[in-house]
């Protein structure tokens, strides 16, 4: 009788599993001779190929790993009013002009990877959030005022403007998942456990035997390419255009990127 799933997610052990079938190390059990999940490379190996994997499903532009954060509060800047003075929040903190606020919370999310879309409000207030604009060359020379307004991915930190209010912002981000620790751990993503034993696989051949390390990478990318095109056919539901460099509504206008 067939097992039913309790779970969309697997745990890294079925994950391991496939890998000693793939490698044909199941023949006396299917905890293996070599590919154990106790062997010193197999969690390393692993989470490499769990690192190859996000990396190829964010270019494919599957939203998997697009999540979002609230980051609060940024305080007003401290610095003099300067239109040339920049605020900025990181791993490290938040710089508000002045100094470095380090603070009991965590103002860049440990599994941020790249920042998507920003938007703001005050601290502390219900009002509805208003979407930042992004400047990919460079911040302009602005005054402080009371939004943060624009912002800047530069050195790992989000840069912006100073304001002279407190702010909190709303943070849409590519992050990634945790690494693995055990075998024990659960696979937090839907159907990727053929796409990463195989990639897993492919690392693991390669300095033994090149060709089969090339043959598992393969079969590896057919894996990833049915992931893309679940995703991909999800999307087509709905009808995407690109955003309009104008606003018919009388907002902000959308300011395209330079070209040099």
């Amino acid at each position: 009788m067939p097992v039913v799933q309790s779970s969309a997610y697997v745990s890294v052990e079925t994950v391991t599993t496939l890998i000693r079938a793939i490698a044909n190390d199941m023949i006396f059990s299917q905890a293996g001779e070599i590919l154990t999940d106790n062997a010193n490379f197999m969690l390393p190996l692993l989470n490499d190929a769990l690192e190859y994997f996000q990396n190829e499903c964010n270019n494919h532009g599957i939203g998997t790993f697009t999540k979002e954060t609230v980051i609060t509060p940024l305080t007003p800047t401290q610095a003099p009013v300067d239109p040339g003075v920049q605020v900025n929040f990181s791993d490290s903190g938040y710089f508000d002009g002045v100094q470095l606020n380090t603070g009991p919370q965590q103002f860049v999310p440990p599994d941020l990877l790249t920042p998507l879309f920003l938007w703001e409000r005050q601290t502390g207030s219900t009002e509805d959030w208003v979407e930042m604009v992004e400047r990919p060359d460079g911040l302009p020379s602005v005054l402080p005022s009371a939004r943060f307004r624009i912002w800047e991915w530069r050195q790992d930190s989000i840069y912006m403007p100073g304001a002279v209010q407190e702010n909190d912002i709303r943070l849409r981000y590519t992050g990634s998942l945790a690494q693995f620790v055990s075998a024990q751990d659960t696979l937090y993503f839907r159907g990727a456990t053929g796409a990463l034993a195989y990639y897993m696989v492919s690392s693991y051949l390669m300095s033994k035997n090149p060709q089969a390390a090339t043959q598992a990478e393969s079969r590896a990318n057919e894996r990833l390419n049915q992931i893309a095109t679940r995703s991909a056919r999800m999307k087509q539901r709905e009808p995407i255009t690109r955003r309009s460099y104008g606003s018919p509504t009388g907002g902000r206008n959308f300011i395209p990127p330079h070209n040099h």
